[in-house]
């Protein structure tokens, strides 16, 4: 390597790290325009930007100095453009949204995007009536609700029978039906021939599942099955119809109902893909199931986000580049997915695991901290007043429990993941993290199992389902350096559904 070479490799790095905190900076500066809208404070600050090239100035050394004023100037002057788009007031309206991702879709894009939970048909009448807003998403159980308060509908949208994308011109309503090229791009992105197949729509008649079957019948499926609890084709009998493809259109599977799933993939003799409309969790038990089948299978977020990129298009009449659809998938997917930390008692989870949380920006639980938190007794006085089982039992609930958020770093106890249910559930929104250590420097101390069986024999006993459940592994060689590892191959590790 020359001495150019290396000075431009320097060049590189510090490119990028400018590139980050640039962005960074963006993010923070939206989230000053929204307040800025909506406190009715202007965007325009002279002051405060003189202030802030006079301090950038003296800080700087006289080489990199004169150029301070040039360079703020063009920060500021991106801040402001960006909050100059923030017009207009979106919502996404449902009847319970608490974990709703569409936020994740448009504030990204620079519009002032709420939730508005609705609790029953008589108040979203009275919303959409009210014409408060520029645009609206509408998601369960709404989707039918809002046809008769429009002034007008898109063919798409009456022939599905559903709106899920409402637009105010002037005071007039407008309904489309963003779901339907949202469903067909995910649908195509698997690579499933749909031409002829023998497709199965899980939910009846609700408005995903009309969506379904109008895509399905779009891309040329052969015949098209509705399964509903009580109908005719049910999810008793529907194993004795051919099917090739499924589509997931039920709430089955979704948050906080994580380890439900609507049917058993591996039943299908013929099952050559499913789509679920579900996206969270990013890896539901019917995605799971049938990818361990080598089936491939797909989860809700690339409709939803490719629904957001065209219903974005509606709100703002500008055009938006497809390739935004995968950029915020992948940043969704990296926010939402959880850091799973497995490994022996005394492997230095619950440190590693708080670095590593430090290092993402996200919050951090341990599992046996929350246990003692519940029970109000520590992990050792519960094992030896209740003993093994019960323990156990406090620990699926907490795992559950925690394997449901997201965007987490969760240090689990050592036996957590012997259980079969626990895994599934930590799998949902998990990345697997094997957190290794010598059996030599394992800490016993407090560690029950650890005192009362020995430490080698645990490691026999556990070692092969670690290795198994595991995406990937870390020695721990020091909490810093192997926290910073787990965030190096998380940041680039593919969520797999």
């Amino acid at each position: 390597m020359t001495e150019l070479d290396r000075l431009r490799g320097e060049l590189d790095s510090i490119d990028d790290q400018i590139a980050a905190l640039f962005a960074r900076r963006m993010e923070i500066g939206l989230q000053v325009g929204l307040y800025k809208k909506n406190s009715d404070f202007p965007v325009n600050d002279p002051g405060r930007e003189d202030a802030v090239i006079k301090r950038i100035k003296g800080a700087m050394p006289p080489l990199s100095a004169g150029f301070a004023e040039a360079l703020m100037k063009t920060m500021f002057d991106a801040s402001k453009e960006l909050q100059r788009r923030i017009k207009g007031d979106y919502f996404v309206i449902g009847k319970r949204l608490p974990h709703s991702w569409s936020p994740e879709i448009y504030l990204p894009l620079g519009l002032d995007y709420r939730i508005k939970e609705l609790p029953d048909e008589e108040s979203v009448k009275s919303f959409v009536n009210g014409k408060n807003f520029t645009g609206i998403n509408v998601t369960i159980p709404y989707k039918q609700t809002v046809i008769p308060l429009l002034d007008d509908i898109s063919d798409e949208a009456e022939a599905v029978g559903a709106v899920n994308t409402v637009v105010n011109r002037g005071g007039k309503l407008y309904g489309y039906n963003t779901d339907v090229g949202g469903m067909t791009e995910a649908i195509l992105s698997m690579g499933v021939k749909i031409e002829g197949v023998t497709a199965a729509v899980f939910g009846g008649n609700g408005g995903t599942a009309h969506t379904a079957r109008y895509v399905l019948k779009k891309l040329g499926a052969g015949e098209i099955i509705t399964v509903s609890r009580k109908g005719e084709v049910n999810y008793e009998n529907i194993y004795d119809y051919p099917v090739e493809f499924i589509v997931n259109a039920t709430p089955c599977g979704m948050y906080p109902e994580i380890n439900s799933c609507p049917a058993e993939p591996g039943k299908f003799k013929n099952l050559k893909g499913v789509f679920d409309a579900v996206y969270n969790p990013l890896k539901t038990s019917l995605v799971e199931k049938t990818l361990a089948l080598g089936v491939p299978a797909l989860n809700g977020l690339t409709m939803l986000v490719e629904q957001g990129r065209l219903a974005y298009e509606l709100f703002t009449g500008s055009k938006l580049d497809k390739t935004v659809t995968r950029k915020l998938v992948n940043s969704i997917e990296l926010a939402k997915a959880n850091v799973v930390i497995e490994g022996m008692p005394g492997s230095g989870k619950s440190s590693v695991g708080k670095e590593t949380a430090r290092l993402l920006g996200k919050n951090f639980i341990d599992t046996d901290e929350e246990i003692e938190r519940a029970y109000g007794k520590s992990v050792p006085e519960i094992f030896a007043k209740e003993g093994e089982a019960f323990f156990r039992k406090l620990e699926c609930e907490i795992v559950l429990k925690a394997a449901s958020s997201n965007g987490v770093v969760i240090a689990t106890g050592g036996g957590a993941v012997l259980n079969s249910d626990n895994r599934e559930a930590l799998k949902h929104n998990g990345v697997i993290v094997y957190l290794k250590r010598g059996l030599d420097e394992l800490e016993s101390a407090g560690r029950p199992l650890s005192l009362s069986r020995g430490v080698d024999k645990l490691y026999a006993e556990r070692s092969p389902i670690y290795e198994e459940f595991a995406d990937f592994s870390v020695e721990n060689d020091g909490i810093e350096r192997a926290a910073k590892k787990i965030a190096e191959e998380f940041l680039k590790f593919p969520l797999k559904n």
